[in-house]
């Protein structure tokens, strides 16, 4: 069965639907051109790399980061990855948020094992931000070489004050990575000037590309850090066996994903011409309402009732194990939710909420206002018939 984006709340997992322009784009590479990039004089090989050189000017004006600083990835995951293994020296100290992905805190793990990186902790307040003062504190006791978090929570939507957490780390010469999977396109960002050293990003959701491809923005400092993850052909340089020591070519190893690119490329300029600013509006309203609305039912704990800056993601625990509810509402309403612990228990560790998670509710820009009362009603409806 098709989804339907009136019952779709897993927005946080993958924006759905995308612009009807991303569709058209899609299908238009794959039929009329379809080429790779730098690898031949053909029309599709330089039709390919103009696509790629298009998408960085885009994201850089959508992002406030430099185009020729930009690095195409698969995901967020691996942008994350490269920029933790190019800029932090064996047995340095690291500082993560309390509210973490696994995209994160799996390669600072893996860091800490086979490099002897130490982790520190920055303590959040009762939502899980980390204070300004919190973090110039934390650096001054334990001065940690960089400073890696989340913009946006993908369990409870909570936004990190990313521009003032910049600054701290600018004043005292730490590097500032973000994980930004959940913020970019919903919320306003702008790399240049929040002073982020690494700005990672999914293109699959609220960027509304496809999934396979993300990018890596760098400040200038960071780019002269990076080192290549993996290796292998680039088209460029190709009578040797070494990587190029440029970029984006020295972070491009493989042939590039130019089909995931046409897509993002329109999902990127269709919200330039809606501007970010009225997407995290219009998001925000949505939000809000969902929130409103499961304040009034019996029995519903909410992750995420917070005033404060957020993307669109809401979580709840209520006397159903998480699983069972999202199962109910999938098999009686076809509304399609997530259960579970979202790729982040350390997130989950914070909010008291491990090992069972909660079910995560994701509006997105297309999901219709309406639609918000009839997941609210569903899920008030599952709780009165229960046990």
């Amino acid at each position: 069965m098709a989804a339907d984006a009136r019952r779709y709340f897993d927005n946080a997992a993958i924006s759905f639907p995308k612009p009807p322009e991303v569709y058209d784009a899609l299908d238009r590479w794959a039929r009329e051109w379809g080429g790779t990039a730098g690898r031949a004089a053909h029309p599709s090989a330089i039709a390919g790399s103009r696509l790629l050189f298009d998408l960085r000017r885009a994201l850089a004006a959508l992002l406030g980061g430099d185009a020729d600083r930009i690095a195409l990835t698969k995901n967020a995951t691996e942008a994350i990855n490269v920029a933790l293994n190019s800029l932090l020296p064996d047995g340095a100290v690291v500082a993560h948020g309390p509210l973490e992905h696994n995209a994160v805190m799996r390669p600072l793990a893996h860091l800490a094992q086979t490099r002897g990186l130490r982790l520190v902790e920055a303590p959040g307040d009762a939502s899980g931000r980390v204070t300004p003062a919190a973090l110039a504190a934390l650096i001054e006791r334990e001065r940690p070489a960089a400073f890696v978090t989340l913009h946006a929570s993908n369990v409870c939507g909570v936004a990190q004050d990313v521009a003032a957490l910049g600054e701290v780390c600018r004043r005292r010469g730490v590097w500032f990575v973000l994980d930004a999977a959940q913020s970019a396109g919903s919320l306003p960002l702008d790399a240049a000037a929040m002073h982020i050293d690494a700005l990672c990003l999914a293109g699959h959701k609220s960027l509304f590309g496809p999934t396979g491809i993300g990018a890596l923005a760098l400040s200038e400092r960071a780019a002269e850090r990076m080192q290549p993850l993996i290796r292998g052909g680039t088209g460029s340089q190709s009578d040797r066996e070494t990587m190029p020591d440029f970029l984006p070519d020295c972070l491009e190893a493989g042939t590039p994903n130019t089909f995931g690119a046409a897509g993002l490329l329109a999902g990127v300029r269709w919200l330039a011409t809606r501007t970010v600013e009225a997407v995290a509006r219009e998001e925000r309203a949505r939000r809000d309402r969902l929130v409103e609305r499961l304040r009034g039912i019996s029995g519903v704990r909410i992750f995420g009732d917070d005033p404060g800056p957020a993307a669109a993601v809401v979580s709840i625990a209520t006397p159903l194990a998480p699983s069972d509810l999202a199962q109910l509402l999938d098999a009686r309403y076809g509304l399609a939710v997530r259960a579970g612990l979202h790729c982040a228990p350390r997130a989950h560790r914070f909010f008291g909420t491990f090992p069972a998670g909660t079910v995560r509710l994701a509006p997105g820009l297309f999901t219709p206002p309406a639609a918000i009362d009839e997941a609210a009603d569903a899920i008030a409806e599952i709780l009165r018939s229960a046990p």
